[in-house]
């Protein structure tokens, strides 16, 4: 069979201004859709130091460890130059020298209570910042929330690969600010040690949904309150094409489960990274019964949680989706620690970590190509024009091994379009079409097309 190339046609950048994503790791900007090449090899110290320098309010921050020095430089003069400063930190952790010296410059450290003798300690496992979220900013000011996979401390800025995702908006930041205080125990400056929520006492008390004013929709999740395990799978169930997960530990039978589903229904392209597959109850061995799974094996810690929902075919905009943030694919992460889940409804977005995964996935051995058509079966089938998605509203993609001369007529036989294709994959803006049904022709193939607003 011939190899299968994509052709982008009349696809604008549509990068989502208020959603930014960052890769401390490189990327491969080949797979990168027109105007839409992902950030790769990034500072996280050097991002966030710019919005707390920029803080106007309050940065509130609640991290599982911290050991970057310029952090707690930034927090401290953050609240030098009058900003309202909150850290809460994983119990574990916060005796450690760097939230010792916030404390030392006055800034109030809270953190989730220590289990009593022989339980079992949850972790306050978050990793986000809120930025001029509480009350008291000036209108014009976008509260921010920094967030993603990343811990706060040396080796998760610069040596283990990590993600963060910075929304500017202001439902978005409320919504984590309504977590952060849960756990602080009030709205004020001080934290309420008697009325701080953790672990299973927190409140599905959060709004979930939000649709930023350029579009894009976003949900976000916090465990242990909000199931959010059957989120992620709700999520994975949308996925026809390709699903591609990485994660640091994998022993939530349920995501595994939902994964091989959608392979066994749709055939669909499932590949996953694992670091500790060793892990009691790891579903490494499950998941290699039905999908290309890696053992991670580097020295570094692949300490991604994400999942990546039908962002191949390329450019294909099915129903892509991006699932990221603290929350390893766990039994823990579900019903004991503190998290946060983002999931991102966006075909850029999902891009952007696809370009992210290929590289991961090569470093770990994977050889097969990240296919820029109808992924889900190799066309084999020379004599027949694949189209998807159909019925269509404003897009297809059109696939084939046969090149030539594309058209498409309405049922009259009057031609509306022509193109000049080579074999492979062509996406195709039909939105100026009008609503109908019509024949996309090369040769003597023909195969019809609805087109529905």
């Amino acid at each position: 069979m011939k190899g299968l190339i994509i052709i982008a046609l009349l696809l604008p950048n549509l990068l989502p201004a208020q959603i930014s994503v960052y890769f401390n790791r490189s990327i491969d900007s080949t797979l990168a859709l027109p105007g839409n090449v992902a950030s790769g090899d990034q500072d996280f110290a050097e991002i966030t130091l710019g919005y707390l320098g920029e803080a106007e309010h309050s940065v509130d921050m609640a991290m599982y460890n911290l050991s970057v020095e310029s952090i707690v430089e930034g927090l401290i003069a953050a609240k030098e130059r009058g900003v309202k400063v909150r850290v809460i930190g994983h119990v574990e952790n916060i005796k450690n020298a760097r939230f010792e010296r916030l404390r030392s410059e006055g800034i109030l450290v809270h953190s989730n209570p220590e289990a009593p003798d022989g339980e079992r300690q949850g972790l306050m496992h978050n990793k986000f910042f809120v930025i001029d979220g509480r009350p008291g900013i000036s209108p014009n000011n976008i509260p921010t929330v920094i967030t993603g996979s990343w811990n706060a401390t040396v080796n998760q800025t610069w040596v283990d690969p990590n993600n963060i995702v910075v929304i500017e908006d202001r439902e978005v930041a409320e919504a984590y600010l309504t977590e952060f205080e849960e756990m602080w125990g009030s709205s004020g400056d001080l934290p309420n040690i008697a009325a701080a929520r953790f672990g299973n006492t927190k409140l599905n008390n959060t709004p979930h949904e939000f649709t930023l004013s350029n579009g894009v929709r976003v949900a976000l999740w916090f465990s242990p309150s909000d199931q959010t395990s059957s989120r992620i799978v709700a999520v994975l169930e949308t996925g026809q094409t390709s699903i591609y997960t990485a994660n640091l530990t994998f022993t939530y039978n349920e995501l595994s489960t939902a994964l091989r589903n959608q392979a066994e229904q749709f055939n669909a392209d499932i590949r996953c990274i694992i670091d500790n597959v060793d892990d009691l109850g790891s579903d490494y061995n499950f998941l290699r019964g039905f999908a290309e799974t890696f053992d991670w094996q580097d020295t570094a810690i692949f300490h991604h949680k994400y999942g990546i929902v039908d962002a191949v075919p390329i450019g294909s905009g099915s129903a892509p989706a991006v699932i990221t943030g603290s929350h390893n694919w766990t039994s823990s992460a579900e019903n004991f620690n503190d998290e946060n889940t983002l999931i991102i409804y966006n075909e850029e977005i999902a891009n952007q970590f696809l370009q992210e995964f290929a590289v991961r996935y090569r470093e770990v051995g994977g050889n097969r190509v990240f296919m820029n058509s109808l992924s889900v079966n190799e066309i084999e089938d020379a004599l027949r024009l694949h189209i998807w998605p159909n019925p269509a509203s404003g897009f297809v993609v059109v696939a084939g091994e046969a090149g030539g001369r594309l058209s498409i007529a309405d049922l009259f036989g009057r031609i509306f379009r022509v193109y000049e294709v080579e074999a492979g994959a062509l996406r195709l803006d039909l939105s100026e079409l009008p609503e109908g049904v019509y024949f996309m022709s090369i040769g003597a193939v023909k195969e019809m097309i609805r087109i529905v607003r």
